[in-house]
Order: C-alpha cells, then structure tokens, then sequence
C-alpha cells in the first residue's frame, strides 16, 4: 500500500497531515505487473494456495511447479516468465 499525504487547515490555522492508503498493482493482484522475480508468496496469492502448499509444491520441482532459484539468503524466486510457462503447459 502506497500513502498520500495531503495537508488540511485546522480552525486554528494549523496545518494536520492526514494519510490515505491507496491500494497498489501489487495489493490489487497479489503480483506486480512489472517483477520480474516472483516470491513463492506471490505465486500462492496468485493460484489461491497457502504459502505452506506452495512451498511443499516448490520442493517437489517441475512439473508441480515452476523451475527456482534459491538466493544466497536462502528465499526462493521464480522468474515470471518460467511461471507464465508453467501456468500454460496446465492449461493444455
């Protein structure tokens, strides 16, 4: 969620911020339109699984899910395109 903040007057004269949440791409869909990496969180928000299915499903390798990487931090990214592979070969 982005912020906004925007300034109002006050009958004193002082000036209050207030913030308005606005909802991103990312909060709408669950992925950004433009990542180019995707989190296994992402991917479960995305097929309406659990983080925990996902994980499971991410363990098992292809073809139960799409091909990984696993960075130096141990987190686990799918490159959008594997997974837009991967979404197309199910379809058929």
């Amino acid at each position: 969620m982005d912020t906004r903040t925007s300034g109002r007057l006050k009958s004193g004269g002082a000036v209050t911020q207030i913030r308005e949440m606005v909802p991103t791409a990312a909060d709408r869909r669950g992925i950004a339109s433009d990542a180019r990496w995707l989190s296994i969180r992402q991917i479960a928000g995305d097929l309406g699984v659990s983080s925990s299915t996902a994980y499971k499903w991410s363990a098992r390798g292809v073809p139960w899910f799409p091909r990984t990487i696993r960075l130096h931090n141990g987190d686990i990214r799918v490159r959008r395109d594997w997974y837009e592979q991967w979404l197309a070969a199910l379809e058929q």
